[in-house]
């Protein structure tokens, strides 16, 4: 098989759904510990009626998720009334790092399923310029649904750097109320990547985000052993 018959290849991101059931057991197994088994199903009641006030709320905003995908819409929803919820017991930045806990537990599955890994790896030729054309392909599908913006795309034999100069997370969640929640992607990232880039003989560095305040998101893939020491300035 060659890297661009894989299924995924040349679509928009979306949340893989084959990693949904874990997401769910993880989301349920962080409420449970930090509010207990008594005190779940009153947040689930006041979860519940916060999603239906935010739609009620934000008609425009949600016909503009939507129109990015429905899916687009609904997790921005579910991320909203999670984290309001939340916010009521234990403010703003612990509700955030509870949040922040669950997107990285479940990163390490969803990031193998983004990049349809297990299949990946097995295409022909190597297999480093594959990841770097399903990276292409993705970031360009992002692109033209308007998901993120890229004003440039460099590629060389051992490196790949995407500029992302717009990004939806940041205006939808700024426009909700909750712009720290745009962050929580480039978290993900940041535990998710590591879970994969041995396979594909990969580094990640990423100086910036405009979620963290950057100009730009600074998306660069190195060929294993070519990247700088860098690392730890990851964003």
């Amino acid at each position: 098989m060659r890297v661009h018959e894989l299924e995924q290849y040349g679509k928009p991101l979306t949340f893989p759904k084959e990693a949904q059931p874990k997401q769910f057991r993880i989301v349920l197994s962080v409420l449970r510990e930090r509010y207990g088994l008594v005190g779940l199903l009153p947040f689930v009641v006041r979860f519940l009626a916060e999603q239906r006030r935010l739609r009620r709320s934000h008609p425009d905003l949600i016909a503009r998720a939507t129109a990015l995908g429905p899916e687009v819409a609904t997790e921005m929803v579910l991320l909203v009334a999670l984290f309001n919820v939340a916010a009521v017991r234990m403010g703003r930045e612990n509700a955030y790092e509870m949040l922040r806990d669950i997107f990285q537990k479940v990163s390490v599955h969803t990031m193998p399923a983004i990049y349809q890994l297990d299949e990946l790896v097995t295409c022909e030729g190597d297999v480093f310029d594959n990841f770097k054309r399903y990276n292409v392909a993705m970031f360009e599908a992002m692109n033209r649904e308007g998901t993120w913006k890229s004003d440039s795309i460099e590629e060389s034999p051992d490196r790949l750097r995407i500029r992302v100069v717009s990004c939806a997370n940041v205006d939808l969640f700024s426009a909700i109320g909750a712009p720290e929640l745009a962050r929580l992607g480039c978290d993900h990232d940041l535990s998710g990547y590591p879970v994969i880039l041995d396979a594909v003989d990969a580094e990640f560095r990423r100086p910036c985000t405009l979620a963290k305040g950057g100009e730009f998101c600074d998306f660069n893939f190195y060929r294993k052993g070519t990247a700088p020491p860098t690392e730890h300035l990851n964003r």
